[in-house]
């Protein structure tokens, strides 16, 4: 999904209509409609997580509208710094942030990412390295952190 500021919802579904349905029940007051113009994002995504591609944080960020609290888009950048095949555990996180006492906040904020792959809230552990809730499936995650090359 997206606005006229960039892509806003990217869901990770079984199938297109599981996929609608996420971002009707996300976006239940929006108009959609089909948008060709996204399809270069999502394309980034799919190729960073199947062949092992890079996403230049440079190039997406401009293309996206992520919409948060002052403190949830912090979390969310930092997100996008950590290394593909790497993990981080939300207390990490939290400390790599300055914000040693924030683990609860950055977990909070991680669940309510609404831009999957793009913004790598799947390399985010618990403190034991159990993958630990994740919005579209903890099976999901483990499929996403194989396909990079993370050590689980």
């Amino acid at each position: 999904g997206g606005t006229g500021r960039g892509l806003c919802w990217l869901a990770l579904a079984d199938t297109p209509a599981e996929a609608e349905a996420s971002l009707r029940t996300e976006f239940p007051l929006a108009a959609l409609r089909r948008d060709p113009s996204l399809s270069k994002l999502v394309e980034t995504a799919v190729e960073a997580v199947s062949n092992g591609g890079k996403l230049n944080q440079k190039q997406t960020s401009t293309e996206l509208d992520l919409r948060g609290t002052a403190f949830q888009l912090r979390v969310w950048q930092a997100l996008r710094t950590i290394p593909r095949g790497e993990t981080r555990t939300y207390s990490q996180l939290a400390r790599e942030m300055d914000m040693p006492k924030a683990t609860r906040a950055v977990a909070r904020a991680c669940a309510l990412n609404r831009v999957s792959v793009l913004v790598p809230c799947h390399r985010v552990v618990g403190a034991s390295g159990s993958l630990t809730g994740y919005r579209w499936g903890v099976d999901r995650k483990r499929q996403l952190l194989e396909a990079e090359g993370a050590r689980l």
